[in-house]
């Protein structure tokens, strides 16, 4: 589809519901995690005497381990029910689980908020699934990657939005309160958003809900991994969550320990990066055509390739000065430019990598099973960025240096350009009747 046809989806009731819901809620995600990671990091909150370096993790693996747990029963309740009203009830929970998050920073209380970012995975994991699922309900075929790159794009810039507010407001005196007033707002204007949307009817009525976690989570799976249409694509979106969880949650850490900056250095690469990735997914909105625009995924690969791997050469053997730096001070210092150009080429790359991927698997997945095939999506997700963390974890208990995330990332990239350029395009059986 053209960009101008993209964008006017904005102006549709059968699009815009889904996407401000789903962008408030990616706000209010990125909001609580990230002033949760900077109070680890520059605050010393932890839990069990855990330092900064491996609480960020712990807090990360809080709000992936539920989508690894719950995604199987959600993709169920997505092919059951009708797709709206499991967002809007989803929404509608959030309000409750922001006020417990306002409680929890105003106490300053580490266990609360990670109780809090748990049940938010879980809010994650229903949701997630059901309004992937009724994309295609409520979208043309041609209308998939431009109306996913519009989702991807604005989801980056509130991640900016959220990750820098988190960043900087946890610092003040009068951060708690803000927060959790923002929170509480952002979940109220999502709830009414979605009750704006159109019916988004699920294929598979008549099918009973199992509430076997494992045995489900098996089955998903093999939906999933057992379709050769949506396998590819599948994998590939998982690994994007493994390598955003990385880099998400090792970013103050690194930036801190490693790059000497302040807490303002951490929302620098918050905007660079969020504007990188939001470019990327606009580019797939104008250069897609209507298609599947594999090769533009293809080219994102490659580039999370090279650009991580140059990361990890000019971080590797850094270290950081007396005093830590302010933004301003660090653009100033010509030796950090290439690192800048770097962080935004990569994220730019990660956003051309990902919103084809998933265009293909909601696309290409068979209407009547589409949910549970997103629920795949959601416990492989999970699962990885579950991983993520673990990596983290591990390379923090061997004494390995941070920036061998980024070869860790470039490795794994170089997989996936070998896997794609091997492995034939396949036409998609799926889309609604």
């Amino acid at each position: 589809m053209s960009p101008l046809s993209a964008f006017a989806l904005l102006g549709q009731r059968r699009y815009w519901p889904i996407w401000a819901g789903q962008t408030l809620g990616a706000f209010n995600d990125n909001l609580f995690r990230y002033a949760l990671v900077t109070m680890a990091a520059y605050q010393g909150l932890t839990v069990l005497g855990f330092p900064p370096e491996e609480m960020a993790p712990i807090a990360a693996t809080a709000f992936t381990l539920p989508l690894f747990l719950f995604s199987a029963v959600a993709g169920q309740v997505a092919d059951k029910f009708d797709r709206m009203k499991i967002m809007r009830v989803a929404k509608f929970c959030e309000i409750f689980l922001m006020m417990l998050a306002g409680a929890g920073f105003l106490l300053g209380e580490a266990w609360i908020l990670l109780a809090v970012l748990f049940l938010m995975g879980v809010q994650t994991a229903f949701f997630v699934p059901a309004r992937s699922a009724a994309m295609p309900n409520v979208l043309d075929r041609s209308e998939l990657v431009g109306g996913n790159a519009l989702l991807s794009g604005a989801i980056n810039i509130m991640i900016l939005a959220g990750a820098m507010g988190g960043t900087l407001l946890v610092g003040q005196v009068w951060g708690p309160g803000a927060l959790g007033a923002i929170l509480i707002a952002c979940a109220i204007l999502g709830w009414l958003a979605m009750r704006q949307g159109v019916p988004a009817p699920a294929k598979n009525p008549a099918m009973r809900v199992s509430w076997n976690i494992l045995g489900q989570t098996m089955r998903m799976l093999h939906f999933g991994l057992s379709d050769r249409q949506v396998v590819g694509p599948l994998l590939g979106v998982a690994w994007f969550w493994l390598l955003a969880a990385a880099v998400i949650t090792v970013l103050p850490v690194l930036t801190a320990n490693v790059l000497g900056g302040a807490p303002s250095v951490v929302a620098l690469f918050q905007l660079l990066f969020t504007l990188g990735a939001g470019l990327g997914a606009v580019l797939c909105a104008v250069l897609s055509r209507g298609g599947e625009a594999r090769w533009l995924s293809i080219a994102g690969a490659a580039g999370l390739v090279i650009f991580p791997l140059d990361l990890a050469l000019q971080a590797l053997g850094r270290t950081p000065g007396p005093e830590l730096m302010e933004a301003a001070a660090f653009i100033d210092d010509p030796d950090n430019l290439r690192f800048l150009a770097g962080l935004v080429l990569a994220a730019v790359s990660g956003g051309l990598f990902l919103v084809p991927r998933q265009a293909m698997i909601q696309g290409r997945a068979l209407p009547d099973r589409r949910g549970r095939i997103l629920a795949a999506s959601g416990i492989l997700n999970g699962a990885a960025a579950t991983l993520g963390q673990l990596v983290l974890l591990g390379l923090a208990r061997l004494g390995a240096p941070l920036p061998s995330i980024f070869i860790l990332i470039a490795l794994g990239s170089a997989v996936i350009v070998l896997t794609d350029i091997l492995r034939p395009s396949r036409a998609s059986p799926g889309g609604e009747p």
